[in-house]
């Protein structure tokens, strides 16, 4: 559904290590916000260049999903809101991971407020955990630091793209007491979050993280018009430690102001529903008014890719079964 060609260049970084490459990171330690900004718009440019395949599936992905919504002016500009959007998370990242630490401790508060904050304390002072559910979309970020800033413990699953952004982050949140990361590489990681929950922490994971999602069909979802199978992970999680599951989107207002918004979605009691689809359900809704704050366009792309590519295999496979049957029969 998405054919690609790849570009005739040898380019082998992915977009997230083309940023963070040393010298970014260097110059990260000094220039102001604003012009950090436009460096990293500039770079983006540079990189779309190379990775003409990736760009075209993002430009393909976004077209099938809403170029029967709007009219050609209108789609152009989203689709050029929506690249300013992944650049705006990249900048986002290397600003918390490189930046000033002690003025960041400072914005974690000042540039982030935060709605829905009452009932999410009601939950978590139940002491069974909170599934904290965000996904790919605008300032996520800043969604450990606005919290751990505001002392609340924090468990986040982080799957690094580099040794370097590791130890960066490691070093920064060891002196934040309540803020525990956990590398999705090491370790048995579903027992250290179900622990982490039973000790009354928030557990923060995404929603969206198509390729590591456990599909099922008993969890049928519809997220920008397309019907999917949803992920049972986050189920079976509720189900082993017992938490609520609460929504979390960092919606960004401005380059300087965001606002974490909380929801809660199922309590330690609710039965019934799925996390999967309740979470996916959240992040439609925001795209159906922010579709440029979200930047997992160019995962959507190959999920569909997969999904139709495993349908027409599936149709092959029972055309192939019904001939066979009728060739037997004769």
């Amino acid at each position: 559904m998405f054919p690609g060609k790849k570009s005739p260049l040898s380019f082998t970084l992915n977009l997230s290590k083309f940023l963070q490459a040393r010298f970014n990171v260097l110059i990260f330690r000094f220039l102001p916000y604003h012009t950090s900004r436009l460096y990293l718009l500039f770079l983006g440019s540079v990189y779309y260049k190379f990775k003409k395949s990736e760009k075209d599936l993002i430009d393909k992905t976004i077209r099938h999903i809403y170029e029967r919504k709007l009219n050609p002016i209108e789609l152009n500009k989203l689709t050029k809101n929506i690249y300013r959007g992944i650049i705006a998370h990249y900048h986002e990242k290397l600003f918390v991971a490189y930046s000033n630490y002690p003025l960041l401790k400072k914005r974690f508060k000042s540039w982030v407020d935060i709605e829905g904050e009452k009932e999410f304390q009601s939950v978590l002072a139940q002491g069974k955990g909170v599934i904290l559910v965000t996904a790919h979309y605008g300032a996520v970020e800043w969604l450990p630091g606005a919290l751990a800033g505001r002392d609340y413990p924090v468990t986040m699953i982080l799957r690094y793209k580099s040794k370097q952004l590791k130890e960066s982050l490691e070093k920064r949140t060891s002196g934040m007491k309540d803020i525990h990361l956990v590398d999705l590489d090491e370790g048995n990681v579903f027992l250290t979050a179900v622990n982490a929950l039973k000790n009354g922490r928030i557990l923060i994971t995404e929603c969206d993280e198509f390729d590591a999602w456990r599909t099922s069909k008993h969890i049928p979802l519809s997220f920008l018009g397309q019907n999917m199978d949803g992920d049972k992970t986050l189920d079976i999680m509720k189900k082993h430690s017992g938490a609520a599951v609460v929504s979390a989107l960092v919606h960004r207002n401005s380059p300087k102001s965001y606002t974490l918004k909380l929801k809660t979605l199922l309590n330690h009691d609710t039965e019934n529903k799925h996390v999967s689809s309740e979470t996916m359900n959240v992040l439609n809704a925001a795209l159906k008014k922010y579709p440029e704050q979200w930047y997992q366009w160019k995962d959507l792309g190959e999920k569909l890719e997969l999904d139709s590519k495993k349908i027409v295999d599936e149709e092959l496979s029972d055309y192939i079964g019904s001939v066979e049957k009728d060739t037997i029969s004769l």
